[in-house]
């Protein structure tokens, strides 16, 4: 393959795959948060039954995206982090990094060996950054020792045995999973699609201080929801 077939295959995983799901996952989880920041107001307009829905709604979105994000398509291509990372490692030899050093720095704040990583070549790094991807991404299976892994596993249960299938278990038979716990493998994502595509796309999505740019156009959606709720009344204040 080529090199720009590769940088295409992987602009499309990244882009259109990871990134976009980490879009919906973030629009969902915020578009929740507002609602539950004017819970009172909006059970007071009669409204509650409505958003507590959507909530119910958001909810399964953001499961469904995050776990996207991880599933390794063993039966089908899957625009995946796994996924991503044999595509990096199939074309190691192919890829030209943008900035050298700040993978570098990167390698060795993850606990690499200065004087080792610092002598690998372009296609050493890439392979020393896939290692590093792989050895902690979360575990396909359930384990609880691991927080990430025991996160992920728990979004995974409900997205096979609740939202894709109506299958014959109760509610508390499932382990739960916290907004912030679900954040946590967002986070992983977004340091992921920063790194990749910054190293081999030429894409910034992080400023000097990490702050993943994507996130506030995520939040559009639930700044027009609190004017809505101030156009309807609901909330005081001006409409802005």
């Amino acid at each position: 393959m080529k090199v720009e077939e590769a940088k295409e295959r992987l602009r499309d995983y990244l882009l259109d795959g990871i990134a976009s799901e980490i879009f919906r996952a973030e629009e969902a989880y915020s578009l929740a948060a507002e609602i539950g920041n004017h819970a009172e107001e909006i059970n007071s307009a009669n409204f509650g039954e409505f958003f507590g829905s959507l909530q119910i709604i958001l909810s399964d979105r953001q499961t469904l995206s995050i776990v996207k994000l991880f599933d390794s398509g063993k039966r089908h291509p899957t625009r995946s982090i796994p996924a991503t990372l044999s595509i990096l490692k199939s074309y190691a030899e192919l890829w030209k990094l943008s900035d050298r050093q700040a993978l570098c720095r990167f390698l060795i704040d993850a606990g690499g060996e200065s004087s080792e990583v610092e002598s690998l070549d372009d296609a050493g790094l890439t392979r020393a950054l896939v290692a590093h991807f792989e050895n902690t991404l979360p575990a396909s299976r359930y384990i609880g020792l691991d927080k990430r892994t025991a996160s992920f596993g728990a979004l995974r249960q409900a997205r096979n045995k609740v939202i894709a299938h109506n299958e014959d278990i109760k509610a508390d038979e499932l382990p739960t999973v916290t907004w912030g716990e679900a954040r946590s493998l967002l986070n992983y994502a977004k340091k992921f699609v920063a790194t990749v595509g910054d190293q081999y796309l030429g894409l910034i999505f992080s400023d000097s201080s990490d702050n993943y740019s994507p996130t506030n156009d995520a939040r559009r959606t639930s700044q027009q929801l609190r004017r809505l709720l101030k156009s309807a009344n609901i909330l005081e204040g001006r409409r802005c």
